[in-house]
């Protein structure tokens, strides 16, 4: 695989998990939830893309100090099919009450695996693939917690404060 197309997909995982960093950061603590355990579950999501994303901008980083010639500065400012993809998708992770909140959240899960699988796919076998395999791995447990809050309406919280 030449090495643009893995470069643009290391760009694209990175970006997205950010995007799923920040909106689960917003959704914890812009909406004032009064809710330790789910706030937990959100920060605990958030933290998971940041991870993430440093491990895919770190793989960036090594596959360009290996193709010297072809260097670009980070971030890189256009995006690939992946992200657009995702972008297509109008994932939100957010919503005016818990319940819709959580449904939000639950098919960003959805759709963050659907660009993990394809982007796998593109991939040749080896380190990378797997990194990215682990890194689904993670994100098909996100998938459960967030379904789980939502299977327990007992357990999710009732009140939730406007942000000002």
């Amino acid at each position: 695989m030449e090495y643009q197309q893995i470069a643009e997909i290391l760009n694209d995982l990175s970006t997205i998990n950010r995007e799923r960093a920040k909106a689960y950061e917003e959704a914890s603590f812009l909406n004032f939830i009064f809710n330790l355990e789910l706030r937990g579950s959100f920060a605990l999501l958030a933290n998971q893309s940041r991870q993430n994303s440093f491990a895919l901008r770190q793989q960036l980083e090594q596959l360009q100090s290996n193709h010297p010639g072809l260097k670009k500065p980070l971030p890189q400012l256009t995006f690939g099919d992946l992200f657009n993809q995702w972008k297509e998708m109008g994932v939100s992770f957010s919503g005016p009450n818990i319940y819709d909140m959580l449904k939000s959240s639950e098919q960003g899960e959805e759709a963050i695996q659907v660009i993990y699988s394809r982007a796998i796919e593109q991939l040749p076998a080896g380190e990378l693939q797997y990194m990215l395999e682990n890194q689904l791995r993670g994100l098909h447990t996100s998938h459960s917690i967030v379904k789980g809050i939502l299977n327990q309406p007992q357990k999710m919280p009732q009140k939730m404060k406007k942000s000002s």
